[in-house]
């Protein structure tokens, strides 16, 4: 499993955010008919290695109020659209069904939610039922196709109105809606001084998990952030690292800059041979002086030699740093 899915999946093994999912987002017309108290996993146990293979995500039970209704919430998560969505839907329904069928054939099959939390750049645009994606067939046939819909919520794209109160879920979206660094660090420190209790502190790990797996690298490619031991640490090690990766990219910015004007006054091959040399140089301000050479130097050997008197001085420094 790779890394975004696992930090999906551990994200929504928490049942108070899925619980605030239903509640919140869901099921807010009908869900004083659930008892929300009762939802649970669905026992690994009982799902056979086929429908393992194909369940990736997360699958809970949920009971209603009168103790003589199950219902199974089937979380999918989802980075890209899927036109065919629908699709796989039925076919992991079919398969629950087939299992529940295994294990008490004479129990009535429980009515099933799935949920898709899309979280991607571009709008979600399928429909949530799979009617769209058949040829036109008339009104006889209508009755005789499949008809099942599914809920979507748009994670990061989210317009509607957040529930109010303490709603964990709601504290994912306002994380989700923020495209900055900057933004993402207040945005967590927010989300920690409203979840701020010992038994939160797993699941402000798994935020925090999720922020640098899966939401980070869409806006900031190439940032990472380090594991947390404190929850109540978060804000200043992301103060921190918007630091470094703000120097980071300036940095990298103006050595896109000199590569670009190397190559218009002495040719590409000096420009990638200049990028390569630059990259070797630690301390910004230093690099930063080949800008001026740019505009003395008469010839690409004569940039790239007074270059490389820079990346020997600089790795003189190092050394006598480290020693």
């Amino acid at each position: 499993m790779i890394p975004h899915d696992r930090a999906w999946k551990r994200l929504f093994s928490f049942p108070d955010l899925v619980r605030d999912l239903l509640a919140g987002f869901i099921l807010r017309e009908w869900a004083t008919d659930l008892d929300l108290a009762t939802l649970a996993p669905w026992s690994a146990a009982s799902v056979s290695d086929g429908l393992r293979e194909r369940l990736q995500d997360r699958v809970w039970r949920v009971r209603g109020r009168d103790r003589h209704l199950d219902v199974m919430v089937c979380l999918e998560f989802q980075s890209t659209v899927d036109r065919t969505m629908a699709v796989r839907i039925l076919d992991y329904t079919v398969l629950l069904y087939q299992e529940s069928l295994r294990n008490a054939p004479s129990k009535p099959l429980p009515p099933v939610l799935f949920v898709v939390l899309y979280h991607g750049r571009g709008q979600w645009a399928p429909r949530a039922e799979i009617a769209p994606l058949l040829a036109p067939h008339g009104a006889l046939l209508s009755p005789y196709q499949p008809s099942q819909r599914h809920f979507v919520l748009d994670v990061g794209g989210y317009t509607g109105v957040l529930p109010k109160g303490r709603n964990r879920m709601a504290e994912l979206v306002r994380l989700a809606s923020s495209r900055d660094p900057a933004t993402m660090g207040r945005q967590f420190q927010s989300l920690v001084a409203r979840l701020w209790e010992p038994e939160n502190d797993g699941l402000l790990k798994a935020f925090w998990k999720w922020l640098g797996v899966v939401h980070l690298p869409m806006y900031c490619p190439g940032a990472e952030l380090p594991p947390l031991t404190n929850p109540r640490e978060a804000g200043t090690m992301l103060d921190d690292k918007v630091i470094d990766w703000t120097v980071q990219w300036r940095a990298e910015g103006e050595i896109g800059l000199m590569r670009r004007l190397a190559a218009r006054k002495f040719g590409a091959e000096t420009a990638e041979r200049l990028a390569g040399r630059l990259a070797e140089i630690a301390d910004p301000e230093r690099a930063g002086e080949v800008g001026e050479w740019l505009l003395e130097c008469e010839t690409g050997e004569e940039l790239l030699a007074r270059v490389d008197g820079l990346c020997e001085s600089s790795a003189d420094g190092d050394g006598a740093a480290r020693s």
